[in-house]
């Protein structure tokens, strides 16, 4: 009984281990080691072969996905260019004012009653009196085609730069937007002898902002001034013509990034007539703004 006790006593209780157990002692543990690193090395090459293939196929596909993110994101239609005795729309956008000019003053802009000189407008004088003539100006919105093309046949003469701020037109853009959801509103302002669009309070860029304006004397022999306005989200205003070239109507001319207002003067002839009203979406390149 005591060499029983002995043994109970000595095997119990037993005491918890945690062996890895091996079979054939050091020489297996070194083996064991090694199949443990070539697995290790075998996971890595695959990963690393997924990467690879992975990259491949993006390298195989970038041209299909620079393409979709110009599309996408620089939008560039196509346009049906209009012949004859026309004038079309440098930009897309909504049109904000139709006004008429006399003697070089602009009777109104944006704010109701308030007479603008064209030189304030343009930055600069005209290269000969602008006596009479329409400004028409165009709402680009963020969302829209941001490429700009020539009004007319003609002969690039002059480009002035004027290096402003660039001012925010975020507010205006929205009102201008809530104002188009609400059907017949601009008509009914209008009729009202209100302002079609409700943003004196928003429209100062119109005036102050930085700007490029383009001077083209046309096939008519008048000259066109096309005034692009810089946002304060502007990157930049891209010209792609330059002084002395010659241009043909729907040409490219450049672009604004990303949106903004261009606005175009046009210089009066005998039958011109203008073609478009204050709250029209024009397309440029192929929308017709005014005959002759």
């Amino acid at each position: 009984m005591g060499a029983v006790r002995a043994l109970v006593e000595v095997q119990w209780p037993i005491p918890l281990q945690f062996h890895r157990f091996t079979v054939g002692g050091p020489e297996n543990m070194a083996q064991e080691r090694a199949r443990s690193a070539g697995r290790i090395w075998g996971y890595a090459f695959f990963v690393l072969g997924l990467l690879i293939l992975g990259s491949l196929g993006v390298l195989l596909r970038f041209t299909q996905v620079t393409d979709y993110l110009y599309h996408g994101l620089v939008k560039d239609p196509e346009r049906e260019i209009p012949d004859g005795r026309v004038i079309v729309s440098p930009a897309d956008g909504r049109v904000l004012y139709v006004t008429k000019i006399h003697d070089g003053i602009i009777p109104q802009v944006i704010k109701t009653g308030v007479p603008v000189a064209i030189v304030d407008h343009l930055k600069g004088e005209p290269l000969r009196p602008f006596k009479d003539g329409y400004l028409i100006g165009i709402y680009m919105n963020t969302q829209g085609v941001h490429i700009n093309r020539m009004p007319n046949n003609g002969i690039v003469e002059k480009q002035t730069i004027f290096n402003g701020p660039h001012m925010d037109m975020t507010d205006a853009e929205v009102k201008i937007i809530l104002t188009q959801m609400i059907p017949g509103k601009v008509t009914l302002r209008k009729m009202l002898g209100m302002a079609p669009y409700d943003i004196e309070d928003e429209a100062d860029y119109v005036l102050k902002s930085a700007r490029e304006t383009l001077a083209v004397k046309d096939e008519r022999g008048a000259y066109l001034y096309i005034v692009r306005i810089a946002d304060y989200y502007v990157g930049k205003i891209l010209t792609w013509v330059a002084e002395g070239e010659s241009v043909a109507r729907g040409q490219k001319l450049g672009m604004i990034t990303w949106g903004s207002q261009t606005d175009l003067f046009i210089e009066d002839t005998p039958g011109m007539a203008v073609t478009v009203d204050v709250g029209d979406y024009v397309y440029a390149g192929e929308t017709v703004v005014a005959t002759y």
